[in-house]
């Protein structure tokens, strides 16, 4: 019985099963006449080159068929009486796929046999990636001299109890695993990046949470743009009031293909005579005093008497006067707080 290896590390299964190709290594020994022991490897043209009968046309033969002809071979040409050959396949590489799109590791991966399944190259490849989502599986290939094409969802591939849809695969053929409905985030979010929608549509929020949530520069506008019902869409929504309120409306759902994008938040800064010198952000309805706060309130030598805002008009002109403590503050304010000699 012959065995079969990958790597000469793993059982590759029963040798009837895998057909020899381009590629792979073998290696081929003779009962008894250990000085006809060699190891090769399968040509482009499918011929392996061996003592006494030089070269066999082993590709595309079932190892008992390619350990037949070279013992018919070596009887054909007086060398051995009754040979009894055995071939060891050391490497696979004449029977391949490649595994592309979205999965952990893409790449070309060898057939060890002939009946493996879809699902077992696609676990090979380390399985589908987070961005698969309810994406699908494409398969393309030659089947009898005709091309092939075959999509599953991947849902029901793995998911499901029908096992004809997790259909053989072979050699050359190409698997590609296509992305599901996914939407982007980018912006002030803890991981910015593409997600899979749990079905056609979510809500906003929940789409956020995907990305880990907004962080504390984050403002509370977000921009959701794409296409909905077939028009381009483009929409400002107040996250904090979405959170506060629990709306559930159809007009704060994404859908596939979505981007959406969480704004910085507006800053105000403080100088002068102040604790906590800095940059602030812009609270909801921030006033004056609120934002001395923030910095620490006024030093010993500053009081808030002594504060002056400066702020550019809508001309694009900076001007500075001198606020009251309930005024409210806006983006890219500027509070002095001067020193005070009495």
């Amino acid at each position: 019985m012959t065995i079969l290896s990958f790597n000469n590390i793993a059982n590759a299964g029963d040798k009837q099963d895998y057909l020899l190709g381009a590629g792979d290594s073998i290696r081929i020994n003779v009962f008894q006449n250990p000085e006809l022991t060699t190891e090769t490897q399968v040509s482009g043209a499918g011929l392996v080159t061996y003592p006494l009968i030089g070269q066999v046309k082993v590709g595309g033969k079932s190892i008992p068929a390619a350990e037949q002809l070279i013992a018919q071979a070596l009887i054909k040409g007086g060398y051995v009486k009754e040979p009894q050959v055995n071939i060891v396949l050391l490497l696979v590489r004449g029977n391949q796929v490649a595994v592309l799109g979205m999965v952990n590791r893409p790449g070309r991966y060898p057939l060890e046999t002939s009946d493996i399944p879809l699902s077992h190259v696609l676990a090979t490849a380390g399985g589908v990636s987070i961005n698969a989502g309810n994406g699908m599986a494409l398969l393309l290939g030659t089947r009898d001299g005709q091309s092939y094409k075959y999509e599953v969802d991947l849902a029901s591939l793995f998911l499901g109890d029908k096992k004809a849809e997790d259909v053989l695969v072979s050699n050359g053929d190409v698997i590609y695993v296509t992305p599901g409905n996914q939407v982007s985030i980018i912006g002030q979010v803890l991981r910015p990046g593409r997600f899979p929608l749990d079905g056609v549509k979510m809500r906003l929020v929940d789409a956020l949470a995907m990305a880990g949530g907004m962080i504390p520069s984050a403002s509370d506008s977000v921009v959701v743009t794409g296409i909905h019902d077939g028009q381009p869409f483009k929409k400002e929504f107040d996250v904090a009031g979405i959170f506060l309120s629990n709306e559930t409306t159809e007009d704060i759902n994404v859908v596939a293909n979505d981007q959406i994008y969480v704004h910085r938040a507006p800053v105000y800064y403080i100088y002068g005579e102040v604790q906590r010198p800095s940059s602030y952000r812009v609270e909801r309805n921030m006033t004056v005093v609120q934002a001395l706060a923030q910095g620490g309130g006024p030093t010993v030598r500053g009081t808030q008497r002594n504060i002056k805002l400066m702020r550019r008009n809508d001309a694009g002109v900076v001007e500075k006067v001198v606020p009251k403590l309930t005024d409210l503050i806006k983006a890219n304010d500027v509070l002095y707080v001067e020193e005070s000699l009495f």
